[in-house]
């Protein structure tokens, strides 16, 4: 099997709000992400950025400047979400959606956030362990997962419709889900009262695990339904989605 691309540049972040700094190996954490990286956690499908060579040379940037982990010799944006790419002897890493532009770039070059938009890269979610080093080749293997909407209206969907009976989701691990910033929490209401009918949006709580009521007006008896345990207007943690569930890892 020949490789489609070949590792140029390895970069983890110390700490969030840090510059990325270069490495020679990184050791990817099967659920978690780069070990040692700000960006490492569970639950989360930002956990790696990937980059490619073909937006550094567009943008006259420099390895590092899209702030990714790991940069390939070749249009990342191109793939398709759901594709599991290997790197070196055994990591792999499950393509998740695309890398919106962020303030750093902005106050890297003026006007560049607008003009990079759809190649800044692709994120990724960790399901095999393993340590990659400069220069590896990465494959496509033959793996496949569902693919993830690229609008935040989709991610939402997606995810709702997957969560257990019986189990409920906090604003805030939502947001960690979908791959969102908390400035998106007061998008939340408008989310569950405009939702698809059929999803199960009663399954969200808020942060501190109270029922959204006053726009779910049935939540306290579906769940109850379900057998959630409910005390005054809160559900008990127990029944809390456990992170390590919010994205497959397995196809």
């Amino acid at each position: 099997m020949q490789p489609v691309a070949t590792l140029q540049a390895l970069f983890y972040k110390p700490a969030q709000g840090a510059w990325v700094e270069p490495t020679d190996q990184l050791v990817l954490k099967r659920g978690c992400g780069i070990v040692g990286d700000a960006n490492a956690q569970v639950g989360s499908p930002r956990q790696v950025l990937f980059a490619g060579t073909p937006s550094l040379q567009a943008f006259g940037l420099q390895p590092g400047d899209l702030q990714e982990n790991l940069l390939l010799d070749v249009a990342v944006e191109s793939l398709e979400s759901g594709t599991v790419l290997q790197l070196g002897a055994t990591a792999r890493v499950r393509l998740m959606f695309l890398c919106e532009p962020c303030a750093s770039l902005e106050r890297l070059k003026p006007g560049l956030s607008c003009k990079i938009h759809g190649k800044r890269g692709m994120l990724g979610l960790v399901v095999a362990d393993g340590t990659v080093r400069l220069g590896d080749p990465v494959w496509m293997v033959g793996d496949r997962f569902p693919v993830i909407p690229e609008t935040t209206r989709g991610k939402f969907a997606e995810f709702v419709a997957r969560i257990p009976p019986g189990k409920v989701v906090p604003t805030k691990n939502l947001l960690l889900a979908l791959g969102l910033t908390t400035s998106y929490a007061r998008t939340i209401p408008t989310m569950l009262k405009k939702s698809d009918p059929t999803l199960p949006v009663h399954r969200i709580v808020a942060a501190d695990g109270r029922l959204f009521t006053q726009h779910l007006p049935d939540q306290r008896a579906v769940l109850l339904a379900e057998g959630v345990a409910i005390a005054g207007d809160r559900v008990n943690a127990a029944h809390f989605w456990e992170a390590e569930s919010f994205h497959l890892l397995d196809p």
